[in-house]
């Protein structure tokens, strides 16, 4: 067979509205008949084992230990909020949790199907008890409180606590849509709308989606980046990879019965808005301007994406329950345009920042680089205009020169990484040949990708600002510049993403032409240091506060993720310490400032705000109790508006609907950066020219 060592090297998949599902793509069917494996079905799973026993890097034992864990998440794949299942089924279970290990190798399906057949009586059983419950509105007086994110919760012990936690459910769609205006009599026609789609997204499940979710469950259980994808998956898959599809450009997954935003597209209608960010959740959709909103709260991720998709000009408007907010809180309304997503949106751009201290202003240029891309295909046909993100730095960086600039700040926010030929060469427009990045594959060998080019694009004070997206090729890149001491990173810890996956044809293998593909995870990055980028990722020389929370994404927030390890450094000569002796003094300077600075310090306070309202796993189900606190909510984003108003020189606002639609908050850590930026320069604190003695005797390796 071939072995597989074509390297890609992206981190989040790089979706435009979809990230694969365990049931995307379903195929309609009418009856809740028991659902049976297919022979085909039977090599795949075959095929699929060998794979991983032979080529996965984590060199993972189907052993009783991991067939236990694909049982544990199997059951948490079919039931993420643990509200159709009870202990007692999980009891009943059991014996699979055992043998599952055998049963993939034997090619034996039958355990994935008995239980999922199982989850589909349920289900059918807990909605009917749902629309049981709307024959009567439900008593909204009372001091109960339902815990809504269930992701950790307990299993419910028997049928009685089920009905309980269903009854509590319910309660709350209730008051959520009672919240918004809505009276008794529409909520309960939405309300069974909703759960009776519950029950028909059950019936439109067929044996491929049963074995596609079994088997990503499996390949996810080596480590979260090895992935299964179904035929239709991977046609998907190449059309996102495309950046042409039309849409939104945003990566959509599902949580808790809401479709939740996993990452925004640089350079799509969402990312412009500026008003989309990741763990959004999409509660409704309506077409054009004046088209009806549709309830898509419960809805398969393939119906959601549907509705989104559109032509080019066409107008899509969305309703969204922002990141961090309970269940009921005040939702906003985005109207965005749809538009062809292409790869010239992702190109990294320029802009010249003025930061003024006292009588002086320093010029401060700014390259945003949203993803390391390279036009492959140009390149190997010999085309000397390819496009790529070295190149296109290398031009900004002339252009900036030209414009006398003090220092560069490179913004690699969001940046979810591409290509690593391009994340080595880059570097090299900072420092002198030598070692970028090491990577050992599965037989253990190492080998170092270097910066053969001596030529330096740009020697002056340098900031890398990155967050807890920067991963994969940002995290070498920006490894690389710390450990060179090269430039400041400044931001949060990166995102952990240390290893290389290659796509593998399952069709080479299984005669059936329909087998679809893996993503297998063979290799590891290391830094030059020789630590792994794996889990820990990258942090900053000087931390700057993110709302993005990190305990909800990230490497380490993956409890299958393959640990953080160290292998011998590779051979390299640091520039002068300047700068690391410089750092306690670039950390006062910086602290100092952004305790005086009133605009850093609201954005401290929205941060610590939007942390409260995270923290927050279950509301009351006393309707005037939660319009009370909605009420708070809206009064005290009021208030913060139009404090941000105050210090951009605006008069107020009296209602949220009184803000202009293209009206966002200040970029206040990027202006940071820059401030750190402008002290690198006062300090001067960049490389010197090649031929100073300083160079000479860092090549001479002291």
């Amino acid at each position: 067979m071939r072995n597989p060592t074509r390297y890609l090297t992206p981190t989040l998949l790089v979706c435009l509205l979809a990230a694969p599902a365990a049931f995307a793509n379903l195929t309609p069917s009418k009856s809740l008949a028991d659902l049976t494996p297919k022979p085909e079905q039977v090599l795949v799973d075959q095929t699929v084992n060998g794979l991983l026993s032979r080529y996965h890097y984590g060199d993972k034992t189907l052993n009783n230990a991991l067939s236990r864990y694909i049982f544990r998440h199997y059951l948490s794949t079919l039931d993420p909020t643990r509200s159709y299942f009870t202990q007692a089924d999980i009891e009943k279970f059991s014996k699979y949790g055992r043998t599952l290990g055998d049963d993939i190798r034997k090619g034996n399906l039958e355990p994935a199907f008995n239980i999922y057949n199982a989850y589909k009586r349920h289900v059918a059983q807990q909605v009917q008890y749902a629309l049981k419950l709307l024959q009567h509105k439900p008593d909204l007086t009372t001091h109960e409180t339902y815990t809504f994110d269930r992701e950790k919760a307990q299993w419910p012990a028997n049928q009685k606590a089920l009905d309980a936690l269903w009854h509590k459910r319910v309660t709350n769609d209730v008051i959520n849509l009672m919240l918004t205006g809505k009276s008794w009599e529409d909520t309960a026609k939405i309300l069974r709308k909703r759960y009776k789609n519950f029950l028909s997204q059950a019936r439109q499940i067929n044996s491929a989606d049963v074995f596609n979710a079994f088997m990503n469950t499996y390949a996810h259980a080596m480590d979260p980046h090895t992935a299964y994808f179904s035929p239709e998956q991977s046609e998907q898959f190449r059309i996102e990879m495309s950046l042409k599809l039309q849409g939104i450009g945003a990566a959509l997954t599902t949580k808790n019965q809401y479709v939740t935003v996993e990452r925004v597209l640089p350079g799509g209608p969402a990312a412009k808005s500026d008003k989309i960010h990741p763990g959004d959740r999409i509660t409704a959709v309506a077409q054009g301007d004046d088209g009806k909103w549709v309830d898509v709260v419960g809805w398969r991720l393939s119906d959601v994406v549907d509705l989104i998709r559109g032509k080019k000009g066409t107008v899509v408007r969305l309703q969204i329950m922002p990141s961090g907010t309970a269940p009921g809180a005040a939702e906003k309304h985005l109207r965005l345009v749809r538009n062809v997503i292409e790869l010239k949106a992702q190109q990294a751009h320029s802009k010249v920042m003025d930061i003024k201290r006292g009588d002086h202003t320093y010029k401060i240029g700014v390259i945003t680089v949203p993803s390391f891309y390279r036009d492959f295909k140009a390149a190997s046909e010999g085309k000397k205009d390819y496009r790529s993100t070295t190149r296109d730095v290398r031009r900004l960086i002339g252009e900036l020169k030209q414009k006398h600039i003090d220092a560069l700040v490179l913004d690699l926010r969001d940046n979810p990484g591409g290509s690593l030929a391009e994340a080595t060469e880059m570097t090299g427009l900072f420092i002198d040949k030598g070692p970028v990045v090491q990577i050992r594959d599965t037989d253990g060998k190492v080998k170092v990708h270097r910066d053969e080019n001596s030529n330096v694009a740009y020697s002056g004070p340098l900031v890398v600002v990155v967050n807890r997206f920067s991963a994969s090729a940002s995290e070498i890149f920006t490894a690389a510049i710390q450990d060179y001491h090269r430039g400041l990173i400044v931001g949060s810890t990166t995102y952990g993403k240390g290893t290389v996956q290659t796509l593998l044809d399952l069709n080479h293998f299984v005669a059936s032409g329909k087998a679809g593909q893996l993503k297998l995870t063979i290799a590891k990055f290391y830094r030059i240091t020789g630590s792994s980028t794996q889990d820990h990722g990258v942090t900053p020389d000087i931390a700057l506060p993110s709302p993005i929370d990190d305990s909800e994404f990230g490497e380490a927030t993956q409890d299958n993720a393959l640990p953080w390890d160290k292998i011998s450094a590779a051979d390299y000569h640091p520039f002068h310490d300047q700068l690391r002796k410089s750092l306690p003094t670039l950390r006062h300077d910086h602290k100092q400032r952004v305790e005086h600075s009133a605009k850093y310090q609201l954005f401290l306070k929205d941060v610590a705000q939007a942390r409260t309202m995270h923290e927050q796993k279950s509301v009351s189900l006393n309707l005037k109790a939660r319009r009370a606190e909605r009420e708070s909510h809206e009064a005290q984003k009021l208030a913060d508006v139009n404090a941000w108003r105050k210090l951009n020189g605006k008069k107020p606002v009296k209602s949220l609907s009184d803000v202009p639609s293209d009206e966002s908050a200040p970029d206040v850590l990027l202006h940071e950066a820059a401030q750190i930026a402008a002290d690198m320069h006062r300090m001067h604190l960049g490389i010197r020219e090649p031929g100073t003695a300083v160079a000479k005797a860092r090549a001479a390796g002291f």
